[in-house]
């Protein structure tokens, strides 16, 4: 109810951005300029990330010992975008760890899955170590999130490495079963970091390609710094589909690129709504 609510408000919002204040309503009128084959590569580039992010559930949950097709993954994966779209809080998440558990055959299978959930987290920073070190080297991005990330790959190792020759034992132990399949299967965490830096790229090309759509400069050095910023961000989304937060980092990155905050949010508005309308058309499809 408290969802819809908000979902409600902010359609309200959509309709008037004039209620938000001339900055707002200048950056919605802006995006008539907007080129529209440059947006529909925007799209293309959000349905090869959501397919890619498919992918490697499919390898995660595959090398914990579960049985499906990637065209079985599309659709769970993608009936938890659209949650995710509607519904804040990252709800779409917990459902693709109950979709996916269906395919897992042991009793502990929610745990399995949960932990096939970490693992694709601790493959997300393995890229984005690698987005991080190349926008330091390009000077468009600070060093110190490379501290925090390597971090999170460290530990991500060390439950592999330790956990690999030890069976799994009562019910809690097997929050850690991809970690110690991924241990014993070195091929398979190459396997999912490769999924994850696909679905990266899927990102990077769509934010590079916003930015060419509205005529910013050097869109895609922005988009380095952009799409680090959305992971960050979308770690406890409080709205639906993160609306409103991802268009303020997207204008705050253009920003700093020395893109006016009005074209900035601009492209910030046009690259949430080509995604929502991408994750929308998957999601349904998906549940169908």
């Amino acid at each position: 109810m408290a969802a819809g609510g908000l979902l409600v408000m902010l359609t309200v919002l959509v309709a008037t951005p004039q209620l938000l204040g001339s900055r707002v309503d200048a950056a919605v009128g802006s995006l008539d300029q907007a080129n529209p084959r440059w947006l529909w590569i925007a799209g293309a580039g959000f349905l090869l990330s959501v397919l890619a992010s498919a992918g490697s559930w499919l390898s995660a949950i595959r090398v914990c010992g579960g049985k499906l097709s990637l065209g079985d993954a599309c659709a769970r994966y993608g009936a938890g975008s659209l949650v995710n779209t509607f519904v804040p809080a990252r709800a779409g998440d917990a459902l693709r760890i109950g979709l996916f558990s269906r395919a897992l055959p042991n009793r502990e299978r929610l745990w399995t899955s949960g932990s096939a959930y970490a693992a694709l987290g601790a493959a997300r920073a393995v890229v984005l170590v690698a987005l991080v070190v190349a926008g330091s080297l390009a000077g468009v991005m600070p060093l110190w999130p490379l501290f925090v990330l390597l971090g999170l790959v460290g530990v991500g190792i060390a439950l592999a490495v330790r956990t690999s020759r030890r069976p799994a034992g009562g019910r809690f132990s097997h929050i850690l079963d991809a970690f110690r399949a991924l241990g014993r299967e070195p091929r398979a965490a190459v396997r999912l970091v490769a999924w994850i830096a696909l679905s990266t790229a899927g990102r990077l090309a769509s934010a590079t390609a916003v930015g060419a759509a509205l005529g910013i400069r050097q869109p895609l050095a922005a988009a380095v710094v952009i799409v680090p910023m959305l992971e960050v961000a979308g770690m406890i989304p409080l709205t639906p589909g993160n609306i409103g937060v991802t268009s303020g980092a997207i204008a705050m990155a253009f920003q700093a690129q020395g893109v006016s905050f009005t074209r900035g949010l601009a492209a910030g508005i046009a690259f949430h709504a080509v995604e929502t309308a991408v994750g929308i058309l998957v999601g349904v499809s998906s549940v169908i």
